[in-house]
């Protein structure tokens, strides 16, 4: 059995759900999950667990992810309380704020690319604050408002991430955004949400909230999908409801409720540095191209990182990735679909770790048929991918690394 700490880690790697933590343990009998990419956040929380669960387990006998279940469990009622508190100190601050403008932005992907251009733009006319990294759910932003928020700012752009039915809901209770933004609707945290129509309508809290001089921007390919939703809800939608053709297009149209005009924000979004981790061009000094698109993956991601890769200037193409993650029941059609798409695309592809490698290596099968074995490797871990990288990589070579598990996957 694990050590208490790795266990802890585990729970923390599950956003300390107890239910998922089971099922992990249930599915991976035998795996001990070490800190590789990351290592454990010894928060107050995190502390608290390590040490009742050190005690609680003499009286568990040694079963240890029973003793951090029951110290996860006994101390969640304060753990609650703590979360509540912050969350009603934030609502003060904000509320004190009558000219703040909120803009919330959320989406199953591309929250964070959006968030990072719109205060690109915003910031160089307004006082703009944006969360920061993972400081996009209900506790997230709520430490941002305390920690980083400042009578002096116009702006607050407030990305909002859901893990279910609800989450929108609640912080927006929170933030109140006057302009809500839905970057795109996928299969991202299928595994959690069990449908799509329950990940339509979460991301659609963030509409719903909107106040009646609100403005809400949605990506054209869902207008079918919203009106249907509203015309089968009893809610009326108050607010100004505008759907975007492009990514250009939803920026330009936020640059012109805030007086902007096309051309400057045009201007400022050729200044906008790039999002790490999200197709982030890299060049090496030895004439290689590195895409680094590590930070999560989705069907349409995945896709739009491989026609990143083919429009790539290379002599040869390489993709690194050990799959996509959390889609449910279409997770193995949906990881061999994207896999056929790469053998399109990619001279190599080297498949990391366990978790995605059957349905991957079904969809190469098919499209590269007898030259299968020669175009595809197989490595236990990214550090072994790049032993693999080292042998297959020449002088204008482009290589795409398409996402990055977390430690408790193999």
């Amino acid at each position: 059995m694990m050590p208490i700490k790795n266990l802890l880690y585990l729970l923390q790697l599950e956003e300390y759900d107890v239910r998922r933590f089971d099922a992990w343990l249930k599915n991976n009998p035998g795996r001990i999950v070490l800190e590789k990419k990351k290592k454990i956040d010894w928060t107050l929380k995190a502390r608290s667990i390590f040490a009742l669960a050190g005690i609680v387990n003499i009286f568990t006998f040694g079963n240890k992810s029973l003793a951090i279940k029951i110290a996860t469990r006994f101390l969640l009622p304060a753990d609650i309380l703590a979360k509540k508190f912050l969350v009603f100190l934030a609502r003060l601050k904000i509320n004190g704020m009558k000219n703040l403008t909120v803009i919330g932005i959320t989406g199953s992907y591309g929250k964070t690319t959006v968030k990072d251009a719109i205060s690109h733009v915003l910031i160089h006319k307004y006082k703009t604050l944006k969360t920061e990294g993972n400081y996009n759910t209900l506790l997230g932003v709520a430490k941002t408002i305390l920690g980083d928020l400042r009578p002096e700012h116009e702006i607050f752009v407030c990305e909002m991430a859901a893990y279910q039915p609800g989450d929108i809901q609640a912080i927006t209770e929170l933030a109140k955004p006057k302009i809500g933004v839905i970057t795109a609707i996928g299969p991202m945290h299928l595994e959690r949400f069990e449908t799509e129509e329950n990940i339509l309508k979460t991301k659609l809290e963030l509409i719903e909230s909107l106040p009646e001089d609100g403005f809400g921007f949605l990506p054209k390919e869902l207008e079918p999908q919203f009106i249907k939703y509203f015309h089968n809800s009893n809610y009326g939608s108050k607010s100004k409801i505008e759907f975007f053709s492009s990514k250009e297009d939803l920026f330009i149209k936020i640059g012109e409720l805030f007086g902007m005009s096309k051309d400057e924000t045009l201007g400022y979004l050729k200044t906008m540095p790039p999002t790490p981790h999200r197709q982030q061009i890299i060049k090496t000094l030895a004439s290689i191209t590195i895409i680094d698109d590590t930070y999560n993956s989705n069907p349409a991601g995945f896709i739009s990182a491989l026609e990143t890769l083919k429009n790539t200037s290379a002599e040869r193409r390489i993709l690194v990735t050990p799959g996509m993650i959390e889609l449910g029941e279409k997770q193995f059609e949906l990881n061999k679909k994207a896999a056929r798409s790469a053998a399109q695309i990619a001279d190599y592809v080297i498949i990391v770790g366990e978790t995605n490698k059957y349905a991957l290596k079904d969809g190469l099968k098919e499209v590269y048929g007898n030259n299968y074995t020669a175009k595809v490797y197989e490595a236990i871990d990214l550090d072994a991918a790049k032993s693999n990288l080292s042998k297959l990589t020449i002088p204008n070579s482009a290589i795409l690394l398409e996402n990055d598990l977390p430690d408790h996957y193999f």
